[in-house]
């Protein structure tokens, strides 16, 4: 269910202030406690997002929110070296941008502390937001340039953090997030209504998506999984 609501705070700490009663801090004092009655729902029958909800559901209302934009940046025009993860961005960009296909970027990173993250990435939606200059959209320039990394993020289709064992998963305007008791998660295309497996076991959808494996000293490990809308990349 769609909650424009959460677009009138900046930030959380707002949006908990919304919550207190004036009798609320007649009773209680302390607006530690107050904060983490109304997190546990005692306040209202409205349910209260916590803070990772709270910004997930603010960037999809965002993104629904933005007006269209009439100019598209394409971003690969800036790439530089030979990364091949990068060069395989590239040449998917304008496609992706037309929603010919849709691509799905898959990786791991690990981070400065040691510990490793990974996630699944709607190419066309990073684009798109990049495109309409959303707060916290992907720099695409920046890393065709080589000046910054792709990372997932805990607002993409899916994200695992391995030290923390948190997993968090986010359907958007392309895709439905599905969790399946044999083939476990996959994705469904909300344009098409087809099923997108992210596994390497055998399953009856695997037509549907074209699966390449790719290694670079920049990236390590990625996985490109191409779905074509219109037609075939």
């Amino acid at each position: 269910m769609e909650d424009y609501s959460v677009l009138k705070y900046s930030t959380y700490a707002e949006y908990l202030a919304s919550f207190p009663r004036t009798e609320d801090h007649r009773y209680l004092q302390d607006v530690v406690t107050i904060d983490k009655l109304i997190k546990l729902g005692y306040h209202s029958i409205t349910t209260v997002y916590d803070e990772d909800e709270f910004y997930r559901a603010k960037l999809v209302m965002e993104s629904s929110a933005a007006p269209k934009v009439t100019s598209i940046t394409i971003y690969s025009i800036y790439l530089t070296g030979d990364d091949e993860v990068l060069k395989a961005l590239a040449m998917r960009e304008k496609a992706n941008v037309l929603q010919e296909i849709s691509t799905i970027i898959y990786m791991q990173v690990r981070r400065r502390n040691g510990f490793d993250i990974s996630g699944y990435i709607d190419y066309e939606m990073s684009l798109r937001q990049a495109n309409m200059r959303l707060a916290g959209a992907t720099d695409w320039r920046a890393i065709f340039e080589g000046h910054k990394l792709l990372s997932p993020r805990i607002t993409d289709l899916g994200f695992y953090n391995w030290r923390t064992g948190e997993v968090f998963d986010t359907s958007n305007d392309n895709y439905q997030v599905v969790s399946h008791p044999v083939y476990g998660m996959y994705f469904m295309h909300k344009g098409d209504h087809k099923i997108i497996p992210v596994t390497t076991k055998p399953n009856p959808f695997a037509e549907n998506v074209t699966r390449t494996v790719f290694k670079s000293p920049l990236y390590d490990f990625v996985v490109l999984y191409d779905h074509g809308v219109r037609k075939k990349i």
